[in-house]
Parts: C-alpha cells; structure tokens; sequence
C-alpha cells in the first residue's frame, strides 16, 4: 500500500514539473512567437498550442537553430532593445528542449492571450479607425503608391500609449507611414475624397499644402494642420508601444493620414482595408513625441548619385549636428532590396560615442522601429553618424536587376532607385529622462 502511494505521489510530482516546463515555454512563445503566429495575425502560420509546434516541430526546430525566427536583424551586443524579438541562449535552449519532449501540453489554466483585430498586443484596442472604402490594387504587377485620410472625432483630447497598424491585406501592404493630425473645429473633416494616387513624378514631390488642401483639412484661418504624432509600419515591425508615463496626444477631432501608403505588385486585382488601433493611456501627458526624418547630402546633385552596376561596396552617410538636448525612444534605420549594412552611433562633445543600432546583414523584408530599453539622452552639440553599405552586383541575391543595372540613389520608390533613412522618435530632454524605463511590460 505505502509503494502505491510513493508511485502515485512521484507521478504527481513530475506531472506537476511537465506543467511547470512547459508554462515557462509558454510564457517565452507568448512573448516572443505568439504575439505574430496567432489567428487572423501577420503571420498566416498559426502557433497558439502545442499541438500547432508539434506537427511542425522539426521546421520550427531548424529555423530556431539557423536564428531564421524570430526575426531580428539589430546586433544585441552593439545595443539591446526593449521590444527585441531574438531567443537568448536560455530561451532556445528550453524551447528545442520542449520539442523534443515533443510539445507537452501546458497547465489548462494558464492565462490565453486575447489578440483582436490581428493586433500584436494582448489587450483590447480602445478605438479601431477603419479607411471608409475598400481600395482595389489594380492589376498592372507595379508598385502603387497612395495618400489616404481616416477622419475622426472623439468627446475630448485623450492620451494612448500604442497605435498599431493592422494591414488588411497582408499580400499586398507593404509599409505605411502616418501621422495623427489636429485640424481646427470649422473644418469638416468628413468632406472631400478619401484618397490620391501618386503617380511616378509626383512620389516625392508633393507638399504638404497640397495634401492639406486636397483632403480639405485647412480651416478657414488658413492654419495648417497640427501632426501629434508621426509614426510607420514596415514589414515585420512590431507595434509602437510607450510606458503609461508618455503619452501619444489624440486630439478630439483629427485625421489619420498615411502620407505613403505603398502596395507591392500584383498581377491580380486585390482589395485592402487596413486601419488602425489605439490603445489609451490611463496618465495624462503634456509631453509630445516628436519625429525626425535624415538622409543623406546629394554631392552629385539631384539625379545624378548613382549605384554603378556591380559596385558591392557602395557607402553612404548621414552626419547631424543635434542642437539641443534630446531623449530618444526610437530609432529605424531604412533601406531598399541593395542594403548590405547600416550603423547609427553618436558622438558626444565629449567625444564620448553614444551605439545606436547595428545592423550587420540587412533584410528588407524585416523592419523595424527599434525602442531602447531606457531613455537615452544625446546631448547638445552631439553628432549623429549613419554608414550604410549597398551592394548592386550580381551576389546580391536580393538584387531585383539580373545582369545588374545602374541605380538611381535617392531618387523615387520603384525598383529602380535606392536610399537611405534614419528615422528617430524623441522628446525634448528633461532631467532624469535617461532614468525612464521603455520595457512597457513594467509599466503597464
């Protein structure tokens, strides 16, 4: 009887350590993994239970290994990252341990994160804006390229913490840059078109006037309006998300407008309707995120910087002189299908260097706006260097020119053209700013 009892209770005790292994797994997959391979998310390979990695377990095993997935190009020895998506060592070893245990189930009453509408964060948005209309990507196999306004009103001005892009459809988005505007009270924000099409000469060369004028967002004092915010989505970005402590202004009658809203080619008519959701804040802010956009000087003149046909090594710099204090929160590097490499560090008028971010093989088909763990103050009289690398020959796989072709650098948005961002997210400086945790999981 008491040999019965000492098999029933050593059964209990190792039921119980497979619940608590595989709970730790969860916690990592939820974190790292879920937040994309869950229904209706970016990704169209859905991963939300061990039955779902144990029929793929040797692929997701491989890609584990190869560091294919998660997706992260930033060194991590160079600068970490608050929203790194890259395994440690611990957590990749503890998840192929968990596959070859193949998969065992976790304790049922573990807690099931609640994505909606596609979103990344597992929580409810508190306001979904929508475009009106469905847009058709015609079939013609190009890029297409438009400007389109989401109006809305709210009671008062509030304050979010996340604002997430959520592509409609995944086959053809392909990245989108926005801002949250403020108009005046005399303006009817729901007059006028929806959209522009940009067409190959107009890409790069229209104002804002002309924006503000086409969707009628200019009152009748002639003030343009007010951007609170300025933010992106790109492919394989995660959500920008803030502490509770910044806040992201939503005025109480605005637009939405995706300045470029880029669609890949597609030889079939395809139908979008993408938007997006705002999570609020439960602090009120008075401190707006600004956005800050550089590339490089031109020293051929306008059309005429070109990556020559077979040049491997084509490089690229951006330098900046900051004039203020600033604190920064994000940083995104940007390049086209020729990028090799990109790096951003700053140098203080100490002459002490400030790392940024590495990106030692770059993907363009993984972007990312990359939040510090921490505030990170530059000081004034800093300077901020870019390098970039292209490579334009016929060893870059991802050249969409086979024999290679010269490129036009900094010039339009086609295959035939390249260029070179660096895009920060900041705050004017405050004191203790650098003291500021950017890890939202402490704050919210």
């Amino acid at each position: 009887m008491l040999r019965i009892f000492i098999l029933i209770v050593c059964n209990a005790c190792l039921f119980a350590q497979d619940f608590s292994f595989s709970n730790k797994i969860k916690t990592i997959l939820n974190s790292k993994c879920i937040s994309c391979h869950h229904q209706g998310g970016y990704s169209p390979v859905v991963l939300e239970k061990p039955a779902d990695f144990k029929k793929r377990k040797e692929f997701i095993k491989h890609v584990i290994e190869t560091n294919i997935m998660p997706p992260w190009k930033a060194d991590s020895h160079y600068r970490d990252f608050a929203n790194k998506k890259a395994l440690s060592a611990e957590e990749k070893q503890s998840i192929l341990e968990w596959l070859k245990k193949d998969c065992p189930e976790w304790s049922p009453n573990t807690s099931i994160p609640h994505y909606v509408n596609g979103s990344q964060l597992n929580r409810k948005p508190d306001l979904v804006l929508k475009m009106k209309k469905t847009f058709h990507v015609p079939p013609i196999n190009q890029n297409v390229y438009i400007c389109y306004k989401i109006p809305y009103e709210l009671k008062q001005d509030t304050f979010a913490n996340a604002i997430e892009f959520i592509a409609g459809n995944k086959q053809v988005v392909h990245h989108a840059s926005y801002q949250v505007l403020e108009v005046d009270e005399d303006v009817d924000i729901y007059s006028g078109p929806e959209y522009f099409r940009f067409d190959e000469d107009t890409l790069n060369r229209v104002t804002d006037e002309h924006d503000y004028r086409f969707f009628n967002l200019i009152g009748k004092s002639g003030n343009f309006p007010r951007e609170t915010y300025h933010g992106g989505w790109l492919p394989g970005s995660g959500t920008q998300e803030y502490p509770n402590s910044i806040g992201i202004r939503i005025p109480k009658k605005g637009v939405i407008l995706i300045r470029n809203f880029h669609y890949s080619p597609t030889p079939i008519e395809q139908a979008d309707l993408s938007g997006f959701n705002i999570f609020f804040s439960n602090k009120k802010s008075n401190r707006t995120i600004g956005f800050a956009s550089f590339k490089p000087k031109n020293p051929g003149g306008s059309g005429d910087w070109l990556i020559k046909a077979n040049d491997s090594a084509y490089h690229a710099q951006i330098n900046v002189k900051f004039h203020q204090d600033i604190s920064l929160l994000n940083i995104n590097p940007h390049m086209h299908m020729l990028g090799k490499s990109f790096k951003a560090y700053a140098i203080t008028p100490k002459g002490d260097t400030i790392r940024l971010v590495n990106i030692p093989q770059w993907d363009f088909n993984w972007q990312e706006f990359y939040r510090f763990k921490k505030i990170i103050k530059i000081p004034s009289g800093s300077v901020l260097h870019a390098d970039a690398i292209y490579d334009n020959s016929a060893g870059n796989p991802n050249n969409p020119h086979h024999p290679p072709r010269d490129i036009k650098f900094e010039w339009g948005m086609n295959d035939d053209s390249e260029m070179m961002r660096l895009v920060l997210l900041y705050l004017p400086y405050q004191e203790k700013d650098e003291t500021i945790s950017l890890e939202t999981k402490k704050d919210n």
